[in-house]
């Protein structure tokens, strides 16, 4: 599925690695291609030894093919810092930016792509979960800088809590379930999955229509989505959720996110070493 965003050249060096042990593609304009893999980054050589260098023409397809050949089609998409691929593939795309009136509304000129291959890792919740169990915590909140493993984790622990829990997946960046013609394309378990709509607008919808007992959802990130989980806690429904953050303290120091702390009460820290998905620490949040 990821070769078929590539052709030719690119496409041969990118297959001699396993899909399974690839974590991103970066293709920069004029600069060597690099591919992210469970070994490390590694850039790419012809046979002959010399880096090879993205072309236009590579950006043009991985953009085409992922929008079927209509850019906008999923402008909206690309404005909110990714475009969507089967399988739960994420393509962040940087370039020249239009604005109106201070909004940007479209790209163009791409400069860069990065394609996030997403994994799944059947049992790498266990050990979190078991701690959820023991600490008696409700609302779980998974953090870590870039690259730990947080939605693979999240992902686990939603298909482990889905066959005693009723539980919802609001998957707005569609890595979580990654769903095709209405069916996770991932291992989610018993989930109910609600797929490429804003949080705060599935939040309230979804509590009616799928009556949920526990929500897993991806990156907190706005100020609005940190109000409209507070609400549902107050609701008693439970919510596993991801913050960028490297560490608790981060969370406490920031105005912004300290909100957080009055409805989660466990607070899971990821890390990439030795492996994406370790976990670095857990504890349990007295919050009154």
């Amino acid at each position: 599925m990821l070769n078929d965003l590539f052709s030719g050249v690119l496409r041969k060096l990118i297959s001699v690695f396993p899909e399974k042990d690839i974590y991103e593609v970066r293709l920069r304009l004029n600069r060597p291609v690099t591919v992210v893999t469970v070994n490390g980054a590694v850039k790419l050589k012809l046979d002959c030894g010399t880096l090879y260098i993205a072309q236009k023409s590579d950006i043009e397809r991985v953009v085409g093919v992922a929008s079927n050949y209509s850019v906008y089609s999923v402008m909206e998409e690309l404005v909110n810092g990714f475009l969507k691929y089967d399988g739960g593939i994420r393509i962040g795309a940087t370039g020249e930016g239009v604005c109106d009136k201070g909004k940007l509304t479209s790209i163009k000129n791409f400069s860069s792509l990065i394609v996030r291959v997403p994994h799944e890792v059947i049992g790498c919740g266990e050990r979190i979960k078991n701690l959820i169990e023991l600490n008696k915590v409700n609302n779980l909140l998974v953090i870590s800088p870039p690259n730990c493993g947080k939605t693979t984790v999240l992902r686990d622990l939603a298909r482990l809590f889905s066959y005693k829990t009723q539980t919802l997946i609001i998957d707005e960046r569609g890595e979580l379930a990654a769903l095709s013609n209405g069916e996770p394309t991932l291992d989610v378990g018993e989930c109910d999955v609600i797929a490429n709509v804003p949080k705060t607008v599935a939040y309230e919808n979804c509590i009616r229509s799928a009556s949920p007992e526990l929500i897993v959802t991806d990156e907190v990130f706005k100020e609005c989505e940190i109000n409209s989980l507070i609400d549902i806690t107050r609701c008693g429904v439970k919510v596993f959720a991801s913050l960028h953050a490297d560490g608790i303290l981060s969370i406490r120091n920031n105005k912004n996110f300290q909100g957080l702390l009055k409805c989660f009460d466990g607070i899971a820290v990821l890390s990439s070493k030795p492996s994406m998905g370790t976990l670095k620490s857990f504890e349990k949040v007295h919050n009154g």
